[in-house]
């Protein structure tokens, strides 16, 4: 199955809670399948996927705004901002403030 189309959906609704089973309904699939056709086609899991796109989303934020983390966090899909800082540093190896700087 081609996931190009349930990628653009995922990036254009990163601010939303999204589970694996909503993407395998989106893709029309069961979520062992999604799971399967996303490792293969992508090196990682769906959830995996998932959080680089908002970390990468709000490594944007941070270098085009002068938004706060609770706001970028929210924009990004995490439920609070401690949930993104978390998550940004152990993506990027740094926290969000010292990204930005």
């Amino acid at each position: 199955a081609e996931l190009e189309p349930l990628l653009a959906w995922l990036e254009a609704h990163l601010d939303e809670e999204v589970t694996v089973e909503r993407m395998a309904r989106r893709a029309g699939t069961s979520t062992r399948t999604l799971i399967r056709h996303f490792k293969e086609q992508t090196g990682t899991t769906p959830l995996r996927w998932l959080h680089r796109a908002r970390v990468r989303r709000g490594q944007h934020l941070l270098e085009t705004t002068a938004y706060p983390v609770e706001r970028i966090a929210g924009q990004v899909g995490f439920g609070s901002a401690g949930a993104f800082r978390e998550r940004f540093k152990r993506t990027t190896g740094v926290s969000p403030q010292h990204y930005r700087r």
